[in-house]
């Protein structure tokens, strides 16, 4: 009388961009963009945060996690808490010090992808 469960397979656990591909001119441009935003919360680094700008790190974010994947996400995520530290931090050196490096590492990840959609 009752109804059996549900049987999940891997493909039941998919995400909407599982099936996106991106090419490597598309993860480049993207992380250029980054890098400019990224470069406007260094010149603004300690001044607060305001929506507009949350809104577009935030876009970034989800750009860029579609982009590289799980294995990317943890260090999207560094990089976007690290700029909004530095846009509300009082004294803002270490805060820009961690999004640098947290940037650096972004770029190298990129370039691994870019690498190997590209070989």
């Amino acid at each position: 009388m009752g109804r059996a469960p549900a049987r999940l397979t891997l493909r039941d656990s998919r995400t909407d961009n599982d099936d996106m591909t991106y090419t490597a001119d598309q993860l480049q441009q993207e992380l250029a963009r980054f890098g400019a935003t990224l470069g406007q919360v260094a010149r603004r680094a300690g001044r607060g945060l305001d929506h507009d700008f949350e809104r577009r790190l935030d876009a970034h974010r989800r750009t860029l996690s579609d982009m590289l994947g799980p294995d990317g996400t943890p260090i999207v995520m560094d990089t976007i808490t690290a700029a909004k530290s530095a846009l509300t931090a009082a004294t803002p050196f270490h805060e820009l010090r961690a999004m640098e490096r947290a940037q650096d590492t972004l770029g190298r990840v990129v370039r691994q992808r870019v690498t190997r959609l590209a070989g």
